[in-house]
């Protein structure tokens, strides 16, 4: 059998992969060990923000008297129906994706693929249509797995993965995470709001270390009002059998559930990679240049097997850069990546940190400040702008309703070059929270409507 094109593995990068290069006429064959759609649509993105809806609607629910809304009874969460709930979306998302594949001319193939060493490239299919395939052009999106926590005791029963966690029937009484990057904050919230007791443990100093530090700030603040117990800068020792994990601080917490939520590794063995002259770094993850492209002529990689940022839509563009390449045609030039976090409140950015650029001008528009915060009852956050000497947008950052959704204009914007006079050309609606990121250009040139001026020095 002979392809174009091989992509090894069926998540965000490796379906985009296919699908880009289908529709620029490149014959390909897409492998898969697991359904189309990989972590991010069976055990990650789609049933994670699934539950984290169901936790909004709780949060709310508490809150309706404040809206001048009497809710009789209690409302609370039926975990069962809300996995059922889960399922029936993977299902319907997962059979419109296999369609979309069909209808392109992707050929998907159900098993392992690996590469083979050789002059020519060649791909191991093992599984429901064993062979070999020849292919002139590889993809690898080998995808990632839960990382694992070094220390004793964490194969006890009751420690679990995040893919473990989302099966849950029944929510746990006590529940501690280990990990405060963006799945540990995001599981943190979507269960508090269940009723779990919640207890968060972090070796950095705060929550979301790679975020801005006053947006964590901000957020560890909120999950503190909301009764979680945060406990940051302290590494676990180990774990003991009743499941009680004790801290290197000497600190024990007590669970009836543990998550291990310290983040994801490239799943790059039994691929072949070091066969054909494939570079692994530390983490096993595929050593790439700027194109995407390995060590190995005609072989690319993308998505969570480079490491970088593990998130679904940095798989998206970069497998369009890759599709490109593998087509003969001029790739796209991707922008800064943004990170969203779905826990409440909702935290998103994209580009520079106030500690990555310490002399940039910044300002701060509290969503106090914005109509359509105060009118659904939320103010409890803000947007917040970075920009350089010349005016040029440097970061955006958003802690509040929306926030998800909103650092999208903001990447726009940096994808863009924009400068702040370029963004006050911009209208926005009114009242909408997006008008933080207009106010905030305002801010920036000294001409706000509905917040202070500038203090000199610009922050």
């Amino acid at each position: 059998m002979a392809e174009d094109a091989v992509v090894i593995g069926g998540g965000p990068a490796g379906y985009a992969t296919a699908l880009h290069l289908a529709h620029r006429g490149v014959s390909v064959t897409m492998v898969t060990d697991e359904p189309p759609g990989g972590t991010c649509l069976h055990r990650g993105c789609v049933p994670s923000k699934t539950l984290l809806e169901a936790a909004k609607w709780l949060q709310l629910a508490g809150h309706a008297s404040e809206l001048g809304l009497h809710v009789e009874g209690s409302v609370v969460v039926d975990l069962p129906a809300l996995q059922a709930r889960k399922r029936r979306i993977v299902a319907t998302l997962s059979s419109g994706l296999r369609q979309l594949l069909t209808s392109a001319g992707v050929s998907v193939v159900a098993g392992q693929g690996s590469l083979l060493p050789g002059d020519a490239l060649r791909v191991r299919v093992r599984g429901a249509e064993p062979g070999d395939i020849e292919t002139e052009a590889v993809v690898l999106a080998l995808g990632s797995r839960p990382a694992s926590l070094p220390v004793p005791g964490a194969n006890l029963p009751g420690v679990l993965t995040s893919d473990q966690l989302l099966d849950l029937e029944e929510v746990p009484h006590r529940l501690c995470i280990v990990g405060g990057g963006a799945l540990g904050c995001e599981f943190a919230s979507a269960f508090s709001a269940f009723g779990s007791e919640v207890t968060v443990l972090e070796a950095l100093p705060h929550l979301l270390p790679t975020a801005d530090e006053e947006v964590s700030r901000r957020l560890e603040a909120s999950f503190r009002r909301q009764g979680l117990i945060l406990k940051t800068g302290v590494g676990v020792r180990d774990i003991v059998s009743g499941l009680c994990v004790r801290t290197a601080d000497g600190a024990e917490v007590a669970a009836d559930t543990i998550l291990v939520a310290t983040g994801r590794w490239p799943r790059t063995e039994g691929a072949g990679l070091s066969e054909v002259g494939i570079n692994c770094g530390s983490r096993g993850e595929i050593v790439v240049d700027a194109q995407f492209r390995t060590t190995r002529p005609g072989v690319w990689a993308v998505g969570d097997a480079i490491g970088g940022p593990m998130l679904a839509h940095a798989g998206f563009a970069q497998a369009a850069v890759v599709a490109a390449h593998v087509a003969g045609q001029d790739p796209p030039v991707l922008g800064p990546i943004p990170h969203p976090v779905f826990c409440e409140p909702e935290v998103a950015w994209v580009g520079q940190t106030a500690q990555q650029a310490p002399e940039a001008r910044v300002v701060r528009i509290p969503y106090a400040a914005l109509g359509r915060a105060r009118a659904i009852g939320d103010i409890d956050g803000f947007c917040k702008v970075l920009a350089g000497e010349d005016g040029r947008i440097l970061g955006v950052h958003y802690v509040g309703p929306g926030a998800t959704e909103l650092v999208g204009m903001g990447a726009l914007a940096l994808a863009q070059g924009m400068g702040v006079q370029a963004l006050e050309s911009v209208v926005l609606p009114h009242p909408t929270i997006s008008e933080g990121l207009g106010e905030a250009a305002l801010a920036l040139i000294g001409r706000p409507l509905h917040v202070p001026a500038l203090r000199p020095g610009g922050r």
